[in-house]
């Protein structure tokens, strides 16, 4: 039987390349009519704000980050010229640019720089695969792997997206955790105080999710009863290991608070967080840069819970 043959009938098992990959649709469960009409006027309407307000600088700036993320190239220099508002407008239409590839917003992660300020990254529904993926890994930019855990936000006692923004118990606001590898690309030609602007401009480098099966938490107490015994290794081909890490959220944040950042973020930009998100509350262990090893092993553990995520490297 195959290592992971037990996930198969979870969702598809498949090799993801550089441009992403479709695979992954049971993980999506909202209704999509006129949804490339509303990417395209939103497109439009952001590519007008950016020409208007901040012309040359922003067009610039938009198209040096692009090029970093569809064709993998490092930055030259980080993005230092613009406040955080433009570099947000920027990552908005990045993200925009990229939706024929990579498909629709399905959630969040919220990660940090070196110095610990809180950066905001969006998770779109290509990036997501399963184990047994194989990734394509660039020539131009180093792979940075992370454990990570990851909550699909469901209501398991009636509890609504507006509780889930506001509330400060929100150990009922999620249906289930999902053991996950982040993969994102290195596309920062140094880290400095300006790194918030070029990483945001990016979208943090984000690449892909690789996920294990899912954990149900409405039968399971909930988020409490398991997130004070969430454990994370990742191991490369010899099994060495990669990155160690316990717990749900970086340095023990609370979640309720991360999640009130989130929205409150969201809210700026005009979207809200919805039913059936799934949401990164930052790495649940070091980040790691990929050595030449040709596999990966994530190895999980919620409680009684245990869960196993193989993925294979190649080069490009």
């Amino acid at each position: 039987m195959p290592l992971d043959a037990e996930f198969e009938g979870w969702h598809h098992v498949c090799t993801i390349h550089i441009n992403g990959q479709g695979g992954v649709r049971q993980l999506f469960k909202r209704e999509k009519s006129k949804h490339w009409i509303v990417v395209f006027a939103v497109f439009f309407l952001t590519v007008m704000t950016l020409t208007s307000a901040r012309a040359d600088t922003a067009k610039d700036r938009f198209d040096e980050a692009r090029e970093a993320v569809v064709e993998l190239k490092k930055l030259i220099s980080p993005i230092s010229d613009i406040d955080l508002k433009t570099a947000i407008e920027i990552q908005d239409l990045l993200v925009l640019n990229v939706a024929a590839e990579f498909g629709s917003t399905a959630g969040y992660f919220q990660g940090l720089t070196s110095g610990g300020k809180p950066l905001l990254g969006v998770l779109l529904e290509n990036m997501f695969t399963s184990t047994g993926a194989t990734v394509v890994a660039s020539n131009s930019a180093d792979l940075l792997l992370a454990p990570a855990w990851v909550l699909r936000i469901g209501s398991t006692n009636g509890t609504t997206v507006a509780d889930v923004s506001e509330g400060d118990d929100s150990a009922s606001f999620f249906s289930e955790l999902i053991p996950a590898v982040l993969i994102r690309d290195d596309l920062m030609s140094e880290l400095n105080s300006e790194a918030i602007m070029s990483q945001t401009a990016v979208n943090l480098g984000i690449r892909f999710v690789v996920m294990g099966h899912p954990i149900p938490l409405s039968g399971h107490g909930g988020l409490q009863a398991v997130s004070g015994t969430l454990n994370a290794t990742l191991l490369d081909g010899d099994g060495a290991t990669l990155s160690v890490g316990d717990g749900l959220t970086p340095d023990g944040a609370r979640v309720s608070s991360l999640i009130r950042k989130i929205a409150s973020d969201l809210k700026a930009r005009g979207r809200q967080l919805r039913l059936n998100d799934l949401i990164i509350l930052g790495s649940a262990g070091p980040v790691a840069v990929l050595n030449d090893s040709p596999r990966v092993v994530g190895r999980f553990e919620a409680g009684a819970e245990a869960r196993r995520i193989v993925l294979a490297i190649r080069s490009e």
